[in-house]
């Protein structure tokens, strides 16, 4: 057909029909990579109408098949991660919720969330409310030097950031080291905590270069 009988036969659909040929057009150009391969180009060239419009439809279909393998993939990888990363503080000792966080410091529950927005406890966030690792507390209030070793980050560090950092150990001397979590469960000796308080704004310095 030559181009100026294409150009009239395309003229004389109806609108709707237009949009569907334009629609039509656009699934054929994304299948087009699966054709770069010349060979293959050529032996779909060899097949009639029925037969192309199969393989074509074939292809559309591996291709929301991959499509679909990659997303499930990714999500199972996120809840794998996710799951991990709970595991993990519970090998810390554990969680709070923010109840038990606002009468452990004697402040209302709306104090607690404006804490958080401010890093000065470490939270995140479960199934739309914020959890808490119970580490940062003891049965009087906040452990010893937490507030120290949080003022020494970056305003701006997020909690998980924090909280690595807090569970890296510190070198105290040629044959001892302590995680900032155990210097401050140990009692926050003014020595040990000084190198804690160090490591968090050495931190903040590092990330920001």
């Amino acid at each position: 057909m030559c181009v100026k009988s294409r150009s009239n036969a395309y003229e004389r659909l109806t609108e709707h029909q237009q949009n569907l040929l334009r629609r039509i057009n656009n699934i054929a150009v994304s299948l087009m990579p699966e054709f770069e391969d010349k060979n293959h180009a050529l032996e779909a060239l060899t097949l009639d109408d029925g037969s192309l419009l199969q393989l074509i439809c074939s292809i559309q279909m591996e291709q929301k098949t991959r499509a679909s393998d990659y997303e499930a993939r990714k999500v199972r990888r996120r809840r794998e991660n996710l799951e991990a990363f709970y595991s993990s503080l519970e090998e810390l000792g554990g969680v709070v919720k923010v109840n038990f966080v606002a009468d452990t410091l004697g402040i209302t529950r709306q104090a607690v969330n404006v804490r958080v927005k401010k890093n000065q406890l470490i939270a995140f966030k479960q199934n739309g409310d914020f959890i808490f690792p119970v580490f940062q507390f003891t049965h009087k209030g906040l452990v010893p030097g937490f507030e120290e070793i949080m003022r020494a980050f970056d305003e701006d560090t997020h909690p998980l950031l924090r909280l690595n950092l807090l569970k890296a150990p510190i070198q105290l001397d040629d044959s001892v080291s302590k995680t900032p979590i155990k210097i401050m469960q140990d009692g926050a000796k003014p020595e040990e905590l000084g190198l804690a308080i160090r490591a968090a704004r050495q931190f903040g310095r590092h990330i920001g270069s």
